[in-house]
């Protein structure tokens, strides 16, 4: 697993730092607030998620298995590669917009999402800051449908490769406008106002892929001609990684939950 990890970091580098560096949309230190703690979340957070997952899907599988209809799995499994692995991102995208509307209007799992918006410089990197717990939870949301309707290994592989790469993606401190593209996949351009400190947006563009899907639950927002200048919660969370994770078991009553 650290293997795939170093892989994958030495690929987003090589692919997002010289953009940022080149056409950067903020100017931002290369080491920034939070850097190496964003560093730790990329390597350490993702073992964490990955020991969780394991741990929630043993108890979750008897259940799910109740839930399966042979007739509906063999109609998915009939269709091309292509069509089935649009309909998982789509369908994994449905399950995590509903799971990331809930962490930022339920005041127990926002606790726990706050640190991901507690970044106040947005690069590349800053998308590997997630509680394990608020990424378990996300994950199994999207995961349940998938599991139901009975992907296979192969598609829910490849599926993982698009969300990861482009969960990195939206995140980047890119200046680039993206056209009509910007209303079909999600982008920097789309993605950076969701991490904006402005109440008035604070649960906008939660879809990680499709906006379409914000769109159709009124919660787009694309405002023409314009960017966000401040990112942020507006409360205090550490920089440092340890005090990420112990945050949300801390009593904070200061701490914004109406995002």
């Amino acid at each position: 697993m650290l293997t795939r990890l170093i892989y994958a970091f030495v690929i987003f580098f090589v692919i997002f730092t010289p953009l940022e560096l080149l056409f950067p949309l903020h100017s931002q230190k290369f080491f920034r607030r939070g850097w190496w703690a964003d560093f730790l979340h990329f390597f350490v957070t993702r073992i964490f998620v990955n020991l969780c997952l394991a741990i929630a899907i043993f108890f979750l599988l008897p259940v799910l298995d109740q839930l399966i209809n042979p007739n509906i799995q063999n109609l998915i499994a009939a269709q091309p590669f292509v069509l089935q692995l649009t309909i998982a991102v789509f369908v994994q995208e449905l399950g995590a917009y509903f799971a990331h509307r809930l962490l930022h209007t339920v005041p127990f799992l926002w606790k726990f999402h706050a640190i991901h918006h507690s970044s106040e410089e947005i690069d590349w990197l800053s998308a590997a800051r997630l509680h394990p717990l608020d990424q378990t939870f996300t994950r199994i949301c999207g995961f349940i449908p998938l599991y139901i309707l009975g992907f296979t290994k192969e598609i829910l592989g490849l599926y993982i490769i698009v969300v990861t790469f482009n969960a990195i993606f939206i995140h980047a401190n890119v200046r680039f406008k993206f056209g009509p593209l910007k209303w079909i996949i999600a982008t920097p351009e789309f993605h950076r106002w969701h991490h904006v400190n402005d109440p008035t947006v604070y649960t906008k563009n939660l879809a990680g892929t499709f906006p379409v899907i914000d769109l159709i639950f009124g919660t787009l927002y694309l405002p023409k001609d314009k960017f966000p200048t401040q990112y942020g919660i507006g409360e205090p969370i550490s920089d440092q990684y340890l005090p990420q994770l112990i945050h949300p078991f801390w009593k904070n009553e200061n701490l914004q939950i109406d995002r």
